[in-house]
């Protein structure tokens, strides 16, 4: 329970930043979101890495998670003005909630083989926490996004290779617990999915209602259908089986949040595009908003193309046929309205789960 009231501020998280790419309409602040959102993408992942490491409910891990609650409720408050004022504000509240994790499980593991990961994981943290902090002190825009990339990679790369030390042997690899992962990732998702709705029902209540709004409303409604059924009748729902049964359990707990990622900033960028759709349905679409709505559907549909290899160790057809589909439609973008080009978005997600439910009924029919 207490994880799952850590999720909501993630969810706070993910709304303010399809409201930004929303409202700013540049390839900058669209590429500033996306930085913001992988980042507040980590406090998740490293979040609910120590609670599948550690007892979630043995003192200090309860602790640790509102203190990272807090943390990611401050950074997504200064998100829409990261790159501006609240800069520093952003940079530093990650910067101290990594360190601060680790140095409180250093105290708590000692003398424990736990508390070697930790240190390193400190030592990575310094490094990466340093430039989170410069780069909100950087005045100019350009530079901040420039040093928190580095710092973001820096982030993701400690993580994937387990906090590497040069002379020191390879940490173990992450051990999962996979009832908890996969429960964990399905809450997430869904939640995630869930601030499509939200942000669709914000959009109609502020605007007068037109049979093109109500229209644009239900294309969001079929759209948040069709990315939930996707998931929660697709690899999703086998997440754990998956992680039990796999030979490389420890690759699994290492992928599913990159693969989480592509999915969670593909809804995102599908809430940003609806939400300007219902405002303005027959707005014609510039760049970027053409790449809410189609970079949307095509980001969700390569992770769920990603989960489906890790799961099944296939990439569906379907998928890619998907991703192809949604890209064809970029050059008829500017001669469309936006009403029309998030309905074909959202026939191509339709195409998908057919083919997906022939693919599943075939399978059925052949050992029936």
């Amino acid at each position: 329970m207490l994880e799952l009231f850590f999720d909501l501020a993630f969810v706070a998280s993910l709304a303010l930043a399809s409201q930004k790419m929303a409202t700013e309409q540049t390839w900058t602040g669209l590429s500033q979101t996306l930085l913001a959102i992988s980042t507040l993408w980590a406090v998740w992942v490293t979040t609910t890495l120590i609670t599948d490491s550690y007892q979630p409910r043995q003192r200090p891990i309860p602790y640790l998670i509102l203190g990272s609650m807090f943390g990611l409720m401050l950074m997504s408050a200064a998100l829409p003005d990261a790159f501006g004022e609240h800069g520093l504000i952003f940079g530093a509240s990650w910067a101290v909630v990594i360190l601060g994790r680790e140095l409180v499980l250093i105290r708590s593991l000692r003398g424990r083989p736990g508390q070697e990961r930790s240190l390193r994981a400190l030592v990575w943290n310094l490094g990466s926490g340093t430039l989170w902090v410069v780069g909100g002190l950087v005045p100019d825009s350009g530079r901040r996004f420039a040093v928190w990339l580095v710092a973001l990679a820096t982030d993701y790369i400690a993580y994937g290779f387990r906090f590497p030390i040069p002379g020191r042997a390879p940490l173990p690899q992450y051990r999962a617990t996979s009832d908890h992962l996969a429960e964990r990732y399905q809450q997430v998702y869904i939640l995630t999915v869930g601030e499509l709705i939200l942000v669709s029902v914000l959009s109609l209540s502020q605007e007068t209602f037109s049979l093109y709004r109500i229209g644009a409303f239900g294309t969001a409604f079929l759209t948040a259908v069709l990315l939930w059924w996707s998931y929660a009748r697709g690899a999703g729902a086998k997440l754990r089986a998956a992680i039990e049964a796999s030979p490389h359990r420890a690759r699994l707990v290492q992928t599913n949040p990159y693969a989480h990622w592509l999915m969670i900033a593909g809804v995102a960028c599908t809430a940003a595009g609806f939400e300007r759709v219902i405002a303005e349905p027959g707005e014609r679409p510039g760049a970027v908003m053409t790449a809410l709505i189609v970079g949307g559907a095509s980001l969700f549909l390569s992770g769920r193309a990603v989960l489906e290899h890790e799961v099944y160790g296939r990439i569906p057809l379907s998928h890619v046929v998907g991703v192809v589909a949604a890209i064809a439609t970029v050059p008829h973008a500017p001669r469309l309205p936006g009403l029309a080009l998030s309905v074909a978005a959202t026939l191509v997600l339709l195409g998908v789960a057919a083919g997906e439910l022939l693919r599943t009924y075939r399978y059925s029919e052949s050992y029936s």
